[in-house]
C-alpha cells in the first residue's frame, strides 16, 4: 500500500509537525489518484485519507474540486457533473465483496456532496485504484475484484486486465465520450433490482400517468442499479435527438424534465414536495427522455445512423445534461426495456438482451438478461464494458481557510 498523508484536525489552527509537511500552514494535503473511469474524470481516495466525519469529509471534497464555484477554477473540478465525482474506497469485511466503493457527486455551483445513487464509470476506476494502491493482489491476465457499492448496498463484479502486475490501460475496447480505446473493463451489475427503493417497480406499476404543465403523460420509474424515471420526448415537447447545448437553453424543456423527476423524488419517498426534490435531492433520482431510433449529430460533429440504434436517450445529471450517459442509466435502460408495459419497452417494441442506445455522445451497447419470476420480472445479470486509466498519483491541496468555513456550512445544510 502507498504512503499516507497525514491528516491535521479540520479548522484547527493548531498545527502538528507532520501535518505541516503534508501542506504547510495554510493547506493541506491529501494522498489522492486523479482518474478516469468510463466517460466520467476525478479523484479516487482512500477512506482512511479523508476525515470520517461527515461534515467534515464534505468540506475537503468541496475545497479540492473547487467549489462553489461555476468554474472550479481553484480546484481539480472540471465545471461539469462528469468532472465533478469522487470515489472513496476500503478493504471490505463482507463476505460477499473485496472492497467497499462510496461515490460522491460534488457540487459545482453549490456547497453540496451528494451520495445518492451509484456513478458506474467511477466505478470503472475502482478495481484499478484497489490494485494499484495493493487493496487487492494482482492476478494476470485478469483481476476480479468484487465491489460493494455503498451507495446502492448492491455487489458488482469488475473484471480488470492486468499485464506485468498492473492494470493494464491499452486496448480496442472504444466508448463514446472517450477519444482513445482502451483495455475492456467488464462490470456485472447482477441482480440490480432495488437499488434504492428495494423493489424494481417502486410505484408497483411498469407505468405511471402524471401531469406535468397542463400535459398528461406517462412515464416508467425503473430502481436497476439507480433508480431513472423515463419519459418519452414528444410528450414533453423534445425530439430526443437534442444535444447538451440544445437542451440547456431551453428553459421550459429543462423545467418540465426537473418535474418528471421531481415526481419521482416524491414517489421514492426522498422528498414530500416535488418542488424541493432539486435541493435536497439532486442526483436521485435521475431522468431520461427517450425517443424511437433516428439518425443525429453527436458531440464533436460524428453522424449516428438510425441503423446504429435501438433507442434515443437524454439524460440529466446534477440538473445539467448528460454529455454521453451515466453506466448506471446504461444498466437501467438495458433492464427496462425487458420490463412489460414500460414506457421504454413500448417504444423499443421488441425484447432485446443487447440494447445500443444512442446518446450525446455516439452509442452504448449494454447486454441484461431477465427472467419472469411468479409475474415479476427477475435481473439474472446487467454487464456493461468500461475502459480506465490513471492520469496523476500524489497529493491534491486544499486551503486550510475554506475547509473550516465550508465545515461550518456544510453543518448547518438540511
Amino acid at each position: 500500500m502507498g504512503p499516507r498523508f497525514a491528516q491535521p484536525e479540520i479548522g484547527t489552527s493548531v498545527v502538528e509537525p507532520s501535518a505541516q509537511a503534508a501542506g504547510g500552514l495554510e493547506q493541506i494535503a491529501i494522498r489522492c489518484s486523479f482518474m478516469r473511469g468510463g466517460s466520467s474524470r476525478g479523484g479516487v481516495f482512500l477512506d482512511d485519507d479523508l476525515p470520517q466525519d461527515k461534515a467534515e469529509r464534505d468540506a475537503v471534497l468541496l475545497a479540492v474540486y473547487g467549489s462553489p464555484d461555476d468554474r472550479q477554477i481553484d480546484g481539480i473540478g472540471g465545471a461539469d457533473p462528469l468532472t465533478s465525482k469522487a470515489a472513496v474506497v476500503k478493504l471490505s469485511t463482507r463476505a460477499d465483496a473485496d472492497v467497499e466503493y462510496t461515490f460522491y457527486q460534488v457540487g459545482i455551483d453549490n456547497p453540496s456532496v451528494s451520495i445518492g445513487g451509484n456513478c458506474g464509470n467511477m466505478l470503472a476506476a475502482v478495481g484499478p485504484f484497489a490494485i494499484r494502491r495493493g487493496l487487492i493482489p494482482a492476478v494476470e491476465p485478469e483481476t476480479v475484484v468484487r465491489i460493494y457499492t455503498t451507495n446502492t448496498k448492491q455487489v458488482v463484479t469488475a473484471r480488470i486486465p492486468v499485464l506485468a502486475g498492473e492494470p493494464s490501460c491499452e486496448g480496442d475496447c472504444a466508448i463514446a465520450g472517450v477519444p482513445d480505446t482502451g483495455a475492456a473493463i467488464r462490470l456485472d451489475f447482477g441482480n440490480c433490482a432495488g437499488a434504492v427503493s428495494g423493489k424494481l417497480l417502486p410505484t408497483g406499476s411498469a407505468r405511471d400517468r402524471i401531469s406535468i404543465d397542463g400535459r398528461n403523460i406517462e412515464v416508467s420509474l425503473i430502481d436497476a442499479a439507480t433508480p431513472f424515471v423515463f419519459v418519452n420526448a414528444a410528450d414533453i415537447g423534445a425530439t430526443g435527438t437534442e444535444l447538451p447545448v440544445e437542451l440547456r437553453s431551453n428553459d421550459a424543456l429543462m423545467s418540465r424534465l426537473e418535474q418528471v423527476r421531481g415526481w419521482a423524488a416524491v414517489a421514492l419517498g426522498l422528498v414530500d414536495d416535488a418542488s424541493a426534490a432539486r435541493a435536497k435531492t439532486p442526483n436521485l433520482p435521475r431522468v431520461i427522455m427517450i425517443s424511437p431510433p433516428k439518425s443525429f449529430r453527436a458531440v464533436g460533429g460524428r453522424d449516428v445512423a438510425v441503423a446504429d440504434i435501438d433507442i434515443c436517450v437524454r439524460q440529466l445529471a446534477m440538473q445539467r445534461p448528460h454529455k454521453a450517459l451515466a453506466v448506471t442509466g446504461a444498466v437501467c435502460t438495458a433492464v427496462a426495456c425487458s420490463v412489460p408495459n414500460s414506457v421504454i419497452a413500448a417504444a423499443i417494441g421488441k425484447p432485446l438482451q443487447t440494447v445500443r442506445l444512442g446518446h450525446p455522445s455516439g452509442v452504448l451497447r449494454v447486454s441484461s438478461k431477465v427472467k419472469e419470476k411468479d409475474g415479476d420480472v427477475v435481473i439474472e445479470s446487467a454487464q456493461i464494458e468500461r475502459t480506465s486509466r490513471l492520469i496523476m498519483d500524489g497529493a491534491v491541496y486544499a486551503r486550510r481557510r475554506k475547509i473550516a468555513a465550508l465545515t461550518t456550512a456544510t453543518k448547518v445544510l438540511p
